[in-house]
């Protein structure tokens, strides 16, 4: 599974200057419903909390991976937000979130949603480097998938 290909324009927000989980799943959210022109914003959003108050989704090095399934999302939708300050947001390791991939998708689609925090969670730590400098979507899109065809063939 390709993450990029549930990225459309959009989907990426790079430079984001936020200093807590509670600012930025709300930002996530939005970016995530406009770019896939999804509704029911406030819904979402609450799904999105009540997955991250069983546990937090912040990995360790400087990832976290909210995630959500909800009927009213058609399909696997993806989002970033690239915080280069970092996020207090509790990880395992105590590091700040500085990306942060939102997924969502619907109960039906429970492989897609596995392989897509699976894909995040193999996303390399010199990926992940590169993938904090991006200026903007473009160059964010064009890392990760750069990422993703290396892994691909290994």
């Amino acid at each position: 599974m390709r993450l990029s290909d549930h990225l459309p324009p959009g989907a990426v927000r790079t430079g984001v200057e936020v200093g807590t989980r509670a600012e930025l799943l709300p930002l996530l959210v939005d970016v995530l419903c406009d770019a896939h022109g999804l509704g029911d914003r406030d819904r979402i959003l609450s799904a999105v909390w009540e997955r991250e108050e069983k546990m937090s989704t912040a990995m360790g090095m400087g990832i976290a991976i909210p995630h959500a399934r909800l009927e009213s999302v058609p399909r696997l939708c993806a989002a970033v937000a690239v915080c280069p300050g970092g996020v207090d947001f509790p990880s395992p390791d105590g590091s700040p979130v500085r990306i942060a991939f939102l997924l969502l998708s619907p109960p039906s689609a429970a492989a897609s949603h596995i392989r897509a925090l699976a894909s995040v969670a193999r996303i390399s730590a010199p990926s992940l480097e590169a993938l904090l400098r991006a200026r903007d979507d473009g160059e964010f899109r064009e890392l990760l998938e750069r990422g993703e065809d290396a892994a691909g063939k290994g």
